[in-house]
């Protein structure tokens, strides 16, 4: 798995959009890394500029 390219912390950018009923997150949006780690359905939890928590994979997002 690519867990050691991402610490918690990192912030990177949004690579694809991802929506969802409670709202959108776009590309080119800067997001903090807030937990890397093996959840059900997606690989890191991150959280945007105004507290909202996303669940991404791997291959949404990218080093700054």
């Amino acid at each position: 798995m690519e867990y050691s390219k991402y610490k918690e912390g990192q912030k990177v950018r949004m690579t694809e959009n991802i929506s969802t009923v409670d709202g959108a997150l776009y590309k080119d949006t800067i997001v903090k890394i807030d937990e890397v780690g093996p959840f059900p359905d997606k690989d890191i939890r991150v959280v945007d500029d105004v507290g909202k928590i996303w669940y991404v994979d791997f291959l949404d997002i990218e080093k700054i």
